[in-house]
């Protein structure tokens, strides 16, 4: 398991780091969530290494994951749409692009929607796309929804093909050029086109507090900070169709951002708190792929 070191809550840290069964390995790397994932595609893109060692992906580089995504997405427009053919909004916090990818593909297998929300924190690279067409890199910043502290959305790439209509040359010189320059630009049909498809929405770390106070107030329920961006970012949504906000995580996971909102701690759950009596394991590497590979090939066990 790979994270990013400092960069996770104290809980989620813990729910890795006391996995220690003998074929389990945590690594933290010295870097951020973007640092991790490219070691990852680094690595993946060994063809070599990848056959060798077996390489697979659980998170949502891997494409089961976004295809087993999409059925919530159904579930949920049975639960709430008044018919079949009633359309909703769905607001979705991202970061990674990997949860409203499957939206997306949801909608494009006929679900009705009227307009996917990319709700995203400070690290609004996703929302600068959507609103002006700039996917311009910027430096992470840390905020109170750590998840989605990314700069590289790496399903995007995903829906770039589509939005290219599958034209895998448009597709490679848009990633080389945001490789050699960190900048791509959509402009003309193709701005206009994914502003048809997304809507999207900047919270910040001030804004996301005083949802999480707010709804805790009004409704007695205690918001996660990445699922308070997506209900922020739902209520800038003019409509008189439905609009669900997709959770993401329990709330006692964020103890900090949420004793800020609401004065006191979140409930903490039994599995949970065991948690920190647990024994741990976990290894420090720098941020490259280098130093990933190096582990790998002196730590677990190679096939023959």
């Amino acid at each position: 398991m790979l994270h990013p070191f400092s960069r996770v809550s104290p809980i989620q840290e813990l729910q890795m780091v006391t996995v220690t069964d003998e074929n389990v390995h945590n690594l933290a790397v010295d870097g951020t969530f973007d640092d991790a994932q490219n070691i990852v595609k680094a690595l993946f893109n060994d063809v070599e290494f990848k056959k060798t060692q077996r390489l697979g992906a659980v998170n949502s580089i891997n494409w089961a994951r976004v295809l087993a995504q999409i059925v919530y997405y159904i579930y949920a427009h049975c639960r709430v749409a008044p018919s079949a053919e009633s359309p909703v909004i769905f607001s979705v916090p991202t970061g990674n692009f990997g949860n409203v990818l499957a939206g997306y593909y949801a909608q494009q297998m006929g679900l009705p929607v009227e307009k996917l929300i990319v709700a995203t924190n400070s690290n609004d690279i996703l929302h600068r796309l959507f609103s002006k067409g700039e996917y311009h890199q910027e430096d992470v910043q840390e905020t109170l929804s750590p998840s989605m502290d990314i700069q590289i959305s790496s399903n995007l790439e995903r829906y770039l093909y589509d939005l290219c209509d599958k034209d895998p040359k448009i597709l490679r010189s848009w990633m080389m050029e945001f490789q050699a320059s960190g900048k791509l630009t959509l402009t003309g049909n193709h701005l206009k086109k994914a502003q048809a498809q997304f809507e999207s929405v900047r919270v910040d770390d001030e804004e996301t507090v005083a949802t999480i106070q707010e709804v805790h107030s009004k409704h007695g329920y205690l918001l996660d900070p990445h699922s308070a961006v997506g209900y922020a970012a739902a209520q800038k949504i003019s409509s008189s169709n439905p609009v669900i906000s997709l959770a993401c995580a329990h709330p006692a996971k964020f103890a900090g951002p949420i004793e800020r909102a609401t004065g006191n701690p979140p409930p903490e759950p039994t599995e949970l708190a065991n948690l920190r009596n647990r024994d741990t394991r976990c290894h420090r590497l720098p941020a490259t792929a280098e130093a990933v590979r190096a582990f790998l090939e002196k730590t677990v066990y190679k096939h023959d």
